[in-house]
């Protein structure tokens, strides 16, 4: 392996401090989201947590992520609780994204292909560092969702199913 020391001496000053900007600049090239932007996110414990509806955000450095929502649990015609969780909707969807300026902006990601999946739509973010929270507008009805923190890390299972969707050697 080449040190920084023998390249220096077969390299002018200028160009080996241009080639050491190149080199700092390109092993970061790939990280766009901050790290205190990285994890998982959600409005409750879970999809299935509480009686309203529920949002999570999986966000990885390259700006690749994933983003579900539930719907509030079903409701019994007959009123009746039998003491069993209801019944939810669930949907998800990959995203990219971006910074515009300290602003997080996630896109909805369409994989070729795959019908029913409308990309482009904009889900513009902000963050606030203390309690860390994500609170980002809905683009169909403008609703406010108010995303906690919930890790730095995103589960093993979530990267399992982003490489479903785009295969890890595509992204």
């Amino acid at each position: 392996m080449t040190s920084l020391t023998s390249i220096r001496r077969n390299v002018s000053r200028g160009r080996f401090l241009a080639l050491l900007a190149l080199l700092s600049v390109s092993a970061h090239a790939a990280d766009v989201v901050p790290p205190h932007l990285v994890g998982s996110w959600g409005t409750g414990a879970s999809l299935y947590d509480g009686n309203e509806q529920q949002a999570e955000i999986y966000l990885w450095p390259d700006g690749w992520g994933l983003m579900a929502g539930s719907t509030a649990p079903a409701r019994r015609a007959d009123g009746v609780d039998d003491g069993q969780p209801a019944p939810r909707a669930l949907i998800g969807w990959p995203v990219r994204a971006s910074m515009e300026g300290d602003m997080p902006v996630l896109r909805s990601f369409a994989p070729p292909g795959v019908p029913g999946m409308k990309a482009g739509l904009v889900i513009p973010c902000r963050y606030e560092a203390a309690p860390a929270t994500l609170t980002c507008t809905t683009p169909a009805d403008n609703k406010t969702l108010v995303l906690k923190r919930r890790s730095a890390a995103v589960p093993a299972e979530m990267e399992k199913m982003l490489d479903q969707i785009v295969p890890k050697d595509q992204r």
